[in-house]
């Protein structure tokens, strides 16, 4: 007898443990460090004075909808192939927002951020394959 799996199982990985510790420090980098720590730096910053141009407010925007979007993707992005693909776009543009504040605003900080993001792609290209193979 013969046992049906639903998409939904297929999108999950039963895999090896290192394989399943990377797919939980994705969900964590996206949730804890690119998710709510930046969403608060983000805010902390636009409303304490500095952000005054149009540019400004508009890098601002960008940091906040961004954040919140990497805190809301990492809940569903270990069970959800379809979430793991707007991840990857996700962590794409953060790549980008960490070399705008390095370039037009000289911020060193997007050296941590950049850095956490590359990590948090890394598991979650590891995780993503593993989750395609089963």
């Amino acid at each position: 007898m013969t046992a049906t799996v639903s998409s939904r199982e297929q999108s999950q990985v039963s895999a090896p443990g290192a394989t399943r510790i990377a797919g939980r420090v994705a969900q964590f980098l996206l949730g804890i460090p690119l998710g709510l720590f930046q969403l608060a730096a983000v805010l902390v910053f636009t409303f304490n004075g500095t952000v005054v141009t149009p540019k400004d407010w508009a890098v601002a925007a960008w940091g906040a909808v961004m954040s919140a979007a990497c805190a809301v993707l990492a809940l569903r992005v270990y069970r959800s192939a379809r979430a793991r693909h707007v991840a990857f776009v996700l962590l794409g543009v953060q790549l980008l927002f960490s070399v705008v504040k390095l370039v037009v605003y000289h911020e060193s900080a997007s050296f941590v951020f950049g850095a956490i993001t590359a990590v948090a792609l890394a598991a979650l290209i590891l995780y993503h394959r593993a989750a395609r193979t089963d």
